[in-house]
């Protein structure tokens, strides 16, 4: 599953993800036609959600994702260090 939120982000998500996988597009600012177009240009076997914002576990999963993953962590507190 790939979550992404910010604009501009459509193809990377979308090649991103395991055929079979999920992508969901929470932001308005999420190209929609370009997500279809892309996934279908690609010929990328997944399925994409547009969201609101909310999916029930969501909040957990990215926290779990923070602990687990040594590289993802990183990342973010370089982020957070700037």
């Amino acid at each position: 599953m790939v979550c992404v939120d910010v604009p501009g982000c459509e193809q990377p998500a979308i090649l991103s993800t395991a055929q079979g996988g999920t992508v969901i597009f929470f932001s308005m600012a999420t190209n929609f036609a370009a997500a279809a177009l892309g996934a279908e240009g690609l010929a990328a076997d997944v399925t994409m959600l547009v969201g609101n914002g909310y999916v029930p576990g969501h909040a957990a999963y990215a926290l779990d994702l923070l602990r687990a993953d040594a590289d993802v962590r990183a990342m973010f507190e370089a982020r957070l260090s700037e």
